[in-house]
């Protein structure tokens, strides 16, 4: 019989163990504001001016909390959020926000979320750190543009760069 208990005992410790390992991260962990830091290991304005853009034109602000993820950024020259409701996982949170299914997973050694975007046959890694990006401060005017557009549009016209062009459209597309 004591043999029986012993096993009993361990059987439970290991339902315990599962139980706590499938019920997901602690959103409290992660609740709060984060922006883009990197882009395929280069900053996000490293990114950007590579690909002939303003930051702002690839910059994001991820809003985390126990019932909501939201996401704000730039779309041409309009400053807009969108809003899903979060799904808690085991290493992350996940938010279907305009039909499009965001799955950022939580780096707790590094204090970080990431996100894997694949659009038109390239993926593109963001690392996102805790903290706001001003989109207030952005100017969205170019200077000498001949037909006079603004903001991440203007970016898209003038960079002659498809590939950059895709970037910019995905982000963009994206967030619709």
């Amino acid at each position: 019989m004591r043999k029986n208990g012993i096993i009993t005992i361990f059987v439970l410790i290991a339902v315990m163990m599962v139980l706590t390992a499938c019920s997901g991260i602690d959103v409290s962990k992660i609740a709060g504001k984060w922006h883009v830091e990197t882009i395929n290991g280069k900053s996000a304005r490293e990114f950007a001016e590579e690909n002939g853009y303003i930051e702002a034109a690839v910059q994001k602000v991820v809003t985390v909390s126990e019932d909501e993820v939201s996401i704000a950024c730039i779309i041409g020259d309009t400053y807009t959020e969108s809003k899903g409701k979060t799904v808690v996982r085991s290493n992350g949170v996940e938010a279907e926000i305009d039909g499009i299914l965001f799955g950022f997973t939580y780096d707790e050694e590094a204090d970080t979320l990431s996100y894997i975007l694949e659009a038109d046959g390239s993926q593109y890694a963001y690392i996102y750190s805790r903290g706001e990006y001003d989109f207030s401060e952005v100017n969205f005017n170019y200077p000498g543009d001949a037909d006079d557009a603004t903001g991440a549009e203007a970016a898209d016209d003038a960079t002659g760069d498809e590939a950059a062009d895709d970037v910019t459209d995905a982000v963009e597309d994206d967030a619709e």
